[in-house]
């Protein structure tokens, strides 16, 4: 019996030494993401963004987790790489909420027209209720945010004529995101709104597969479509945020520190890159005349805002009263 006792004596011990030989190897799991975005140019505020992020979370988490960027659509269109993450990829996207109103069709109201006048308006909503809400929805299916409110910029018209009035939108043939409120409220405006990645959008305007396209000015001068088309009127039709996001299963599955870095980086990052945002605007389009574009600024904003407001109407699975909502949220 002594033996007996002696040899589970032993056996015992041997599985405590094992358990204290396991946590540190456990705890120093490695975590490696890729982090997708549609912007190509190294010098656009997003990405340079991204990098010091992926800098900072690997030096906050001491190498157990890095971060690889991936420009240019190199993993795929956005559309894609979201269902990637929200199926559980081991990814982080750079999105925005018209690609994101794809899996909550409520999150269109950040990215519609005119919906905000200025960034402290934006940080209301994005620090209200509504938005709590909004992003509670988001990472049930799938999609945890990361990084919430980083200005991407004010959405401009590229095409190769002045649109001052919604009446210059007549018949013109319109590259938009594949987000179901772009392409509403080129509908309301008049246009015809094709979906295409941005990735495809310089070759559809070469070849004429589009007439238009739209962005703000860094992006357009970042992917050269100057080259193709040499008009920008000022519409500012959306005042558009980019998100950071991965996927929720994966998020839920990392040590709560490596979750706090994250969402502490992401945060940093959004004010980053709306500084980043105000600051580069006038130097894109400073860039964007020397390459001899034509800006037009007496455009008549106020007509496309009335215009524009139905597109949150004809939206599909808008809850009715959201858009009212949001607006009430930035008015206090």
């Amino acid at each position: 019996m002594t033996f007996r006792r002696n040899v589970l004596a032993a056996a015992a011990l041997a599985g405590l030494l094992g358990s204290a030989v396991l946590a540190p190897a456990q705890a120093q799991e490695t975590y490696a993401l890729r982090f997708s975005t549609s912007q190509a140019n190294p010098n656009e505020p997003v990405v340079k963004v991204m990098n010091s992020f992926a800098e900072r979370v690997k030096e906050r988490s001491k190498g157990r987790m890095t971060v690889t960027i991936f420009t240019g659509d190199q993993l795929g269109p956005q559309k894609k790489v979201n269902e990637m993450i929200k199926s559980g990829a081991r990814m982080l996207s750079v999105t925005d909420y018209g690609q994101l109103s794809q899996f909550v069709p409520d999150m269109a109201v950040v990215a519609g027209p005119y919906m905000f006048s200025s960034p402290e308006d934006a940080r209301k909503l994005f620090a209200s209720p509504v938005f709590k809400d909004l992003s509670t929805r988001l990472e049930q299916q799938g999609l945890k945010l990361i990084m919430a409110d980083g200005l991407f910029g004010v959405r401009h018209l590229l095409a190769g004529k002045p649109v001052r009035t919604p009446a210059d939108m007549a018949g013109l043939t319109m590259r938009v995101p594949p987000s179901p409120i772009m392409l509403e409220t080129f509908t309301a405006l008049g246009a015809r709104p094709q979906a295409l990645p941005w990735g495809e959008v310089y070759n559809a305007l070469q070849t004429g597969v589009v007439d238009a396209a739209e962005a703000n000015y860094g992006s357009l001068a970042g992917s050269k479509l100057y080259e193709v088309r040499k008009v920008v009127s000022n519409t500012a039709h959306q005042m558009m945020f980019a998100a950071f996001v991965t996927s929720t299963s994966f998020f839920n599955s990392l040590p709560a520190d490596l979750k706090t870095v994250l969402l502490e980086e992401g945060r940093k990052a959004g004010e980053e890159l709306t500084v980043a945002t105000l600051a580069s605007d006038k130097a894109f389009a400073d860039e964007l005349k020397k390459q001899g574009v034509q800006i037009v600024s007496d455009v008549d904003v106020k007509a496309f805002a009335e215009k524009a407001k139905v597109a949150y109407s004809k939206v599909p699975g808008l809850t009715p009263g959201i858009y009212e909502k949001a607006r009430a949220t930035m008015a206090h």
